[in-house]
């Protein structure tokens, strides 16, 4: 077994993350815009796992129980497991040791249009020649994207991502679906 020295500052943030988290979160944030989507998530996961987890009824982001099934859910997904850290520029004040990701997280739970990892798509539109690095789907009303196999993008957005702000707005003015 390998051993890691960490310094006693480092230690105390640790046990900082872990004792914010699994403490319940304020009232009035639970009414949020966040808390909301928060609850979304948890409904989701409750569904792909089957479990049941308190957050999908409370919008509790602080929930330990939340964030570490979140964890296992963006490592299966292959996605960076980020942890809010005091003063990242990320999170807000006091959100330490919430997780958070590169992406939107409900996204990743879109397997409504596709088969597996493979992008073989049963309905929707989809355009593959319209640059080489990325395709791309008008499905359910939506404009998703992905990388191609075997490209930088491909590594970074293997899965259905759904297009939003300029990205959006590109995909709309110039990728055709026929």
């Amino acid at each position: 077994m390998k051993r890691i020295l960490i310094t006693e500052e480092e230690k105390n943030r640790i046990i900082t993350l872990y004792e914010k988290v699994g403490e319940k979160l304020p009232s009035e944030r639970l009414d949020s815009k966040y808390a909301e989507k928060t609850k979304k998530i948890a409904s989701l996961l409750n569904k792909h796992y089957n479990i049941n987890l308190k957050t999908a009824n409370d919008g509790d982001w602080w929930s330990k129980e939340y964030n570490d099934t979140l964890v296992k859910f963006l490592k299966e997904k292959g996605r960076p497991v980020n942890i809010c850290k005091a003063g990242d520029k990320y999170c807000g004040e006091n959100e330490d040791g919430v997780v958070y990701s590169d992406v939107r997280i409900e996204t990743l739970f879109n397997n409504t249009g596709t088969t597996g990892n493979t992008g073989t798509t049963t309905t929707g539109k989809i355009n593959t020649t319209f640059d080489k690095n990325y395709d791309y789907q008008f499905y359910n009303d939506k404009y998703w994207f992905k990388g191609k196999q075997n490209t930088p993008a491909g590594k970074k957005y293997p899965n259905w991502i759904e297009a939003t702000g300029k990205g959006l707005e590109s995909i709309k003015k110039n990728v055709k679906f026929t």
